[in-house]
């Protein structure tokens, strides 16, 4: 049986998110959402390893701004792992993520663990 190694919580939402890069840019349906990455459907002209920038518009004044870095990207989805956002976009993630969750306080006590080997 295969361990799941996940370290933060993956959610099921449906959000339709702005992924860009170099002057590139595509729109896509979420398939699940955690702390550390989002899997997305529908998109095309992202490959393995390159960078990008991950939009989460909630509200005409509330946009989760994330850079990340592909992944995965195959017939399944597009992965992104989550490198770096600010002090308010992950403030409105941790909320969007506890908020459809079935734990509240598990997602909490997930921010004393590390996500990242050091």
């Amino acid at each position: 049986m295969e361990q799941n190694k996940r370290r933060r919580t993956r959610i099921d939402v449906e959000f339709t998110v702005q992924l860009n890069k170099n002057g590139f840019s595509a729109i896509a349906e979420t398939q699940n959402l955690s702390l550390k990455g989002i899997l997305c459907t529908g998109v095309e002209g992202f490959a393995v390893g390159e960078k990008c920038e991950v939009l989460i518009t909630l509200s005409e004044e509330i946009v989760i701004r994330i850079e990340g870095k592909v992944v995965r990207s195959d017939d399944s989805g597009l992965a992104v792992d989550f490198i770096l956002l600010d002090e308010e976009s992950f403030t409105h993630l941790h909320r969007v993520i506890q908020y459809n969750s079935t734990d509240a306080d598990v997602i909490d006590g997930e921010l004393t663990l590390p996500a990242f080997d050091a």
